[in-house]
């Protein structure tokens, strides 16, 4: 048993290290759960459920990964792990939750932590319409701004060149 994982294929790594048991393979826990960065990878299925089996053991390796992911991984951990969680679990999720749903930037907005605190009414009602007041503003004037930029780029054109 080498308990490395190979390849986005190696499923027969990742059934030793999960039959290993927990705790007793918290050492390979960081290595399985950075296999999940490509959702697509054929052993990033198995991975999640273990994961959400572990539950509040191991609540707090799946925040850590998810904050220091990019915007993708974060993606697909808030769907396919932290979204599953029992509402005992998700319950201490709910401070990172609110964190990445409140990070509008130019580039980022993670919708699926606004869905999940939704969803499952993590937080009141007002605490979600200010974050989405927020966003919203946010994101408008990045469409305002964008709007300006793409409107002088293009009538900076000669107007034989412009073509629609």
């Amino acid at each position: 048993m080498t308990n490395k994982i190979l390849d986005k294929g190696d499923q027969a790594s990742v059934d030793e290290i999960i039959a290993i048991g927990y705790p007793q393979n918290t050492e390979y826990l960081d290595e399985l759960l950075s296999s999940t960065c490509d959702p697509n990878w054929p052993i990033a299925g198995p991975i999640y459920q273990y994961f959400i089996k572990l539950g509040k053991n191991e609540v707090d390796r799946v925040l850590v990964a998810a904050s220091k992911a990019d915007n993708d991984w974060r993606y697909s951990l808030i769907i396919q792990i932290i979204s599953c969680y029992d509402d005992e679990t998700l319950n201490e999720c709910i401070n990172d939750l609110k964190k990445w749903a409140s990070a509008t930037g130019s580039d980022e907005c993670d919708f699926e932590a606004i869905r999940v605190l939704t969803d499952r009414e993590l937080i009141p009602a007002d605490e979600i319409a200010q974050i989405a007041k927020r966003n919203l503003f946010v994101y408008n004037i990045w469409i305002k701004e964008t709007l300006e930029a793409a409107n002088r780029a293009l009538y900076s054109l000669p107007s034989g060149e412009h073509k629609l």
